[in-house]
């Protein structure tokens, strides 16, 4: 069966979500241009490094299961995800914060640019990798190598399933914002216990995608199980919301304080 081209509002939807984080801020906040490119570069340069160092994953995973039983080594590997995301995006944030005099210096809504930068990047590629795909398969499936073909989704139920990378990615940039602005904070304030914070906050949400994706397999999930895993990501968006406003208090009280000081 050929796949529904509905299936081209995922990319799209991931597509509007990035522009619109990135437009409504830099209008709302009048924050420059640049701050959300130095996020967007900053997650550039993590997902090179994540990826290189996550080129020997399958063999850590064949091993690890190879020598301890399954209530050890399946724990390990979800950990390992998410430390491998961790060390990754808020270490080479941290870089980026710490080395930029301009970030040392950033106001609260140059800060939340960063964020919204790093994960509107991230979102950005991701829609449009989607897009070109599903258009590819409705247009040349017979040129596509195979396993590129069993994306196709057959039942007109899976059409549940197009917002949901959509949900995930405004989940996410939830998430990167508000870990960024940690990072950001504990760099101007030397309180290096929020950085601790945004690497754990980061950790905890790719352990529970590692899960997912090593010991029950994204591939295996319904509809509904697809819809649950969002469910069960929806908490970490919601804390980085919080997070945001929270912080967004916090900034303008240390900026009282300095301009009182």
């Amino acid at each position: 069966m050929l796949l529904n081209p509905l299936f081209l509002l995922q990319g799209a939807g991931m597509i509007a979500v990035a522009v619109f984080a990135v437009v409504y801020w830099k209008k709302r906040g009048r924050v420059a241009f640049p701050f959300f490119l130095l996020g967007g570069l900053s997650w550039f340069v993590a997902i090179v490094l994540k990826s290189l160092a996550s080129a020997p994953t399958p063999q850590i995973i064949d091993g690890l299961r190879a020598v301890a039983p399954a209530y050890i080594s399946e724990p390990i590997l979800w950990l390992f995800i998410g430390l491998l995301t961790s060390v990754t995006e808020c270490g080479i944030s941290l870089i980026f914060v710490y080395w930029l005099r301009r970030m040392r210096s950033a106001s609260w809504g140059e800060a939340l640019g960063f964020g919204l930068g790093f994960g509107a990047t991230e979102a950005l590629l991701l829609g449009i990798y989607n897009f070109v795909l599903v258009l590819l398969i409705l247009t040349i499936p017979d040129q596509l190598p195979p396993e590129l073909l069993e994306l196709t989704i057959g039942s007109e139920a899976s059409l549940l399933a197009i917002p949901v990378p959509v949900v995930e990615r405004a989940i996410v940039i939830l998430l990167h914002a508000f870990s960024s602005v940690l990072i950001i904070f504990a760099v101007q304030t030397r309180e290096w216990k929020w950085f601790w914070v945004s690497f754990a906050y980061k950790t905890a949400m790719d352990t529970l995608a590692g899960y997912f994706h090593i010991t029950y397999g994204l591939q295996n999930l319904s509809i509904a199980g697809i819809w649950l895993v969002e469910l069960l990501t929806l908490p970490f968006g919601l804390v980085g919301l919080w997070g945001l406003i929270v912080f967004r208090d916090r900034w303008q009280s240390m900026s009282t304080a300095i301009a009182d000081g």
